[in-house]
Order: structure tokens, then C-alpha cells, then sequence
């Protein structure tokens, strides 16, 4: 091989090892239990895996060899989890919790089809003229749907001037890096495959460099967990997030759930309970049972003045409260009456 090949292979196959590494900490690493994490892991290691097959592809010496005869199904999974990912980051996804197993596993089911019933190694030039491009049309829908994602978060944003935030800009510039990659492996021919992996190490090196020396703004992307035993949560991280939880708690009322988990409201935050925890006491001054029951006495003051025949009991359950004494508890404390002392004075 010579020293040109060698140093394009080099270059390639490091950035595409390292971000296997970096993809396989972001799915097992135990202590995180971030949802947006695990799905960016997940993406990242299918499109780690495509970058390797280029350079697997370019040097092998024989053709085909038995890691290329599994074919590109494993590509149908690039798209799905970047697509989730923006979802899951970007807090659109109320459904994320409950349909992105179901979405996955429907394109596993293709592709274990794919597998059995029309192999790669059957016919190689169909795949690669037509099967391979439908993949590729494939990623560049879910692309699509992921930059209108992030276009609408930033253009509904009520941040103001900041509305720019660190993760609307991070996904930006992912989002940016991957339609290039995408163009790439779309546009250039087989035998130039190499260039997308070098291109891939690149980028990877970049912001894996970038998010190394930058540890505020790498917490705030990726969330990462840590000990504020004694140390405040910067106001760069709570000011957005109180917002955000102010938007869901006013748009949703999950309130109205009798049921409702610190977990529910942490997982819409993309953030720990912990840190959801830290959010209300340090920043709002409440604990979550306070905090979710104050919005409760608020929808009760509401249905009561709205003249409703509603007996007490069923507005409180309305408002969602699970028990009479709770309601009438936490009414009395945060209006200073009675709920029926309330319709009296009405």
C-alpha cells in the first residue's frame, strides 16, 4: 500500500474507531438515563458504520470480502435514530417515551427481511445501483424532517435574542454535517468512497475537540450528570429550562394526571430527576409535590369560578388531585380559604 493510501486509510479508520467508542459510551453508559443520549449512541454508530464499510470497501484486496457480503441494511438506521435524536433533544417529541421502540423496531423487521429474502450477496450490482439508493433516499427524508425540526423550535422559540440556544445551535451545525456526509456517499462514485470517511473523521474530530474543552455548553447538549451537592445549576442551563417547563406545564397539563411522576416532566426536560429535582428547589424555590400542586389549586380556582355544578370532590379530581384531604390541604395553604369558603366569596 502506498504512503498516500496508507495515510488516507489511517486518517479514516481513526475518527471512524474513536466515534465507535464515543457511540458505545453514550448506549451503556449505566449511570446516564437520558433518552437523547442513548438515541444520539445509536446514531452515531450506524453512521460510524457506514464511514468503516467505505474504508472497508476501498482497500479491501478482496472483493467481496465476508464483512461486505451482510450488504448496507444496517444503513436503514442512520436516519430513524437522527431523526429521533432532534426529536428527543428538541422536546417536540411528547410521543418519543411511547413510539420510538415501536419505529425502530418496524425498520428492524425491514431489514432482517431484507437480509433473508434478497440478500447482498445474491445480486451486489442491484443492491448498489437501486437498493443503495433508496437507503440513501431514505436518510435524506428523515434529514429533512429533522432540519424542519429544528428550523421550527428556533422560529417558535421565545427566548428572544436567545433564542439561538446551545443545542438549537449544535443541532444546526450536525445537521448541517451530515446533509454534507450526505451528499458525499449520494453523489460520489464508488470507487471515491473513502472521501466520506475521511470527511466523517473530520467532523468527528471537530466537535469531539470542540465539546472537550467546552464543558459548559457539553452539559448542555448531552446532559451530563453530575453531583451539584453544593454548587447551583449555571443560569445558562436553568433560564431555558424554565421556560420549557413552564410552556409544557401551561400547554399539556400533565398536572391533570393524579398519577404524575417527577420522571414524566424530567423525560419532556431531557434531563436527570435529579436535576429536575435541583431545577425546582434552587431555582423556583419548590419541591415538586408543591410545585405540581399549585398548578392543581390554580385549575381548580379556575373551574370553580367558571359557575360549573361540579361538586367540590369532582373538581378536585378534575384538577388532579388523588384525594379529597390533598385538595383541600394544599387549596387552603396556597389560597388561604377553604375551596368552599372560595365559591362562597365568589
Amino acid at each position: 500500500m502506498a504512503f498516500s493510501s496508507l495515510f488516507l486509510f489511517f486518517f479514516g479508520a481513526i475518527g471512524v474507531f474513536n466515534s465507535f467508542f464515543i457511540s458505545l459510551y453514550f448506549i451503556f453508559y449505566k449511570k446516564s438515563k437520558i433518552l437523547s443520549n442513548k438515541l444520539f449512541g445509536f446514531f452515531l454508530f450506524f453512521l460510524s458504520e457506514r464511514a468503516f464499510r467505505s474504508l472497508i470497501y476501498f482497500f479491501s484486496d478482496i472483493t467481496p470480502n465476508a464483512y461486505s457480503k451482510f450488504g448496507p441494511v444496517s444503513f436503514l438506521f442512520i436516519g430513524p435514530f437522527l431523526f429521533l435524536y432532534v426529536l428527543s433533544i428538541t422536546n417536540r417529541g411528547n410521543k418519543i417515551p411511547s413510539f420510538w421502540k415501536h419505529h425502530i423496531l418496524f425498520w428492524v423487521a425491514v431489514a432482517i427481511i431484507m437480509y433473508i429474502v434478497y440478500p447482498f450477496r445474491t445480486d451486489p450490482i442491484f443492491y448498489k445501483k437501486y437498493i443503495l439508493k433508496g437507503i440513501n433516499i431514505q436518510w435524506l427524508i428523515y434529514l429533512l424532517l429533522s432540519i424542519k425540526v429544528v428550523y421550527l423550535t428556533i422560529k417558535n422559540s421565545e427566548f428572544g435574542k436567545e433564542k439561538i440556544t446551545v443545542k438549537n445551535w449544535w443541532l444546526s451545525l450536525l445537521l448541517t454535517s451530515i446533509l454534507l456526509l450526505w451528499c458525499i456517499y449520494f453523489w460520489i462514485s464508488f470507487t471515491y468512497f473513502v472521501v466520506g470517511s475521511i470527511v466523517f473523521s473530520a467532523i468527528f474530530y471537530s466537535f469531539f475537540i470542540f465539546f472537550l474543552f467546552k464543558k459548559k455548553e457539553r452539559e448542555q447538549v448531552f446532559y451530563i450528570e453530575k453531583k451539584y451537592l453544593n454548587k447551583k445549576m449555571d443560569s445558562l442551563i436553568t433560564n431555558p429550562l424554565i421556560v420549557q417547563l413552564k410552556e409544557f406545564m401551561d400547554a399539556k397539563k400533565p398536572f391533570k394526571n393524579p398519577n404524575l411522576k417527577s420522571s414524566d416532566i424530567a423525560n419532556e426536560l431531557s434531563i436527570s430527576t435529579h436535576q429536575l429535582s435541583q431545577l425546582l428547589n434552587d431555582s423556583i424555590g419548590k419541591s415538586f409535590s408543591n410545585f405540581v400542586n399549585e398548578y392543581r389549586v390554580e385549575e381548580a380556582k379556575q373551574i370553580i369560578s367558571s359557575n360549573t355544578k361540579y361538586t367540590l370532590d369532582a373538581i378536585g379530581k378534575e384538577s388532579g388531585f388523588n384525594s379529597k384531604s390533598t385538595f383541600y390541604t394544599y387549596f387552603k395553604r396556597v389560597v388561604g380559604v377553604t375551596p368552599s369558603k372560595y365559591r362562597e366569596q365568589l
